[in-house]
């Protein structure tokens, strides 16, 4: 009977011990993770360029179109690999207050892209793709709720928001024009041009959520391993771009080749100023006040970088 007793007070003692370790006290989790996008939307414009696939034939003769073909583009900048860190604070067996700072890049999505062959031959004449990239830093408030137990499978819920401190999305196009109907935009001495353009899209403030479930498995007397399924919804609209490269090689009626450059871009489409709403002020082309020496303005866009992803990590306790 005593060796019972004594049995049973070391098993309480042992879980109580247990118990103890994840009652109360500062922690830390190194994180790492990779999400998928869930439920993939049309992306913006960029610029004039509609998120389509577009395959069409042209008439080298006169530039007349035939239309081939077209795909709506969707997808979500939410897929995409995040490194970051998580300081926490364990006030019970249940309750505890995280706050994590998380570097997100996301994988490049193409957003737009036009094909055009030669209806005699099959060549190539005129090609287009759009690709962006989104880069942020975040911060994460949550609440954890764990199930309090002394095994070592050790689950637990939690909820927060997403608040975005720093980001952009830089875009990324690729021209090569034969038929001189871009180039001529660029200047109407030229026939053909070859370009590259790079812009960025600076966001607004916003603030998403995040729920996840997760499960921890000591692994030391104060190391864990960690594993998480995390949803994040985060939808960012645009505040204002910027064309940061433009340039690439123009060739004029004569055959001479020339460089092209960002200066050959005016300030109403270097300089995108993006609003809820626009109007016969705004300073769009087609209206009475159009100015290509000032920064124009254009609707506002909406991208989602949330999804569903894996955390993997060590829990480190002090």
């Amino acid at each position: 009977m005593k060796k019972l007793i004594l049995s049973a007070v070391l098993v309480v003692a042992a879980v109580a011990g247990a118990m103890a370790q994840e009652v109360r006290g500062f922690y830390l989790k190194p994180t790492g993770s990779y999400f998928l996008k869930v439920m993939p939307v049309e992306f913006p414009n960029v610029g004039e360029l509609q998120p389509r696939d577009r395959v069409f034939n042209i008439n080298p003769l006169n530039g007349n179109q035939t239309f081939v073909s077209e795909e709506a583009i969707t997808g979500s900048f939410g897929q995409g690999w995040r490194a970051g860190v998580t300081g926490g604070f364990r006030f019970s067996p249940v309750v505890a207050l995280e706050m994590g700072v998380n570097y997100f890049q996301s994988d490049k999505q193409t957003m737009a892209r036009q094909t055009g062959y030669n209806q005699n031959n099959g060549a190539t004449l005129l090609s287009i793709h759009s690709q962006g990239q989104v880069k942020a830093i975040d911060l994460t408030p949550t609440l954890v709720f764990h199930v309090p137990t002394s095994k070592n499978f050790r689950p637990y819920l939690k909820v927060g928001a997403v608040l975005p401190v720093y980001g952009y999305l830089d875009i990324t196009t690729t021209v090569n024009d034969q038929t001189g109907a871009i180039a001529s935009e660029i200047d109407p001495g030229l026939r053909a041009v070859q370009l590259t353009r790079e812009e960025r899209v600076e966001p607004r403030p916003t603030i998403g959520f995040l729920g996840a479930a997760g499960f921890s498995v000591p692994i030391g007397s104060k190391v864990s391993f960690f594993s998480e399924i995390e949803y994040r919804n985060v939808s960012v609209s645009s505040k204002e771009k910027e064309i940061r490269r433009f340039e690439g090689t123009g060739t004029t009626i004569l055959g001479t080749q020339v460089p092209i450059t960002i200066n050959d871009v005016p300030t109403a489409q270097r300089y995108t100023d993006y609003h809820r709403k626009i109007d016969r002020n705004s300073n769009v082309p087609g209206n009475a006040n159009y100015d290509e020496n000032r920064r124009g303005d254009d609707l506002r866009s909406y991208i989602n970088i949330g999804g569903l992803g894996m955390n993997v990590g060590l829990k480190l306790a002090f």
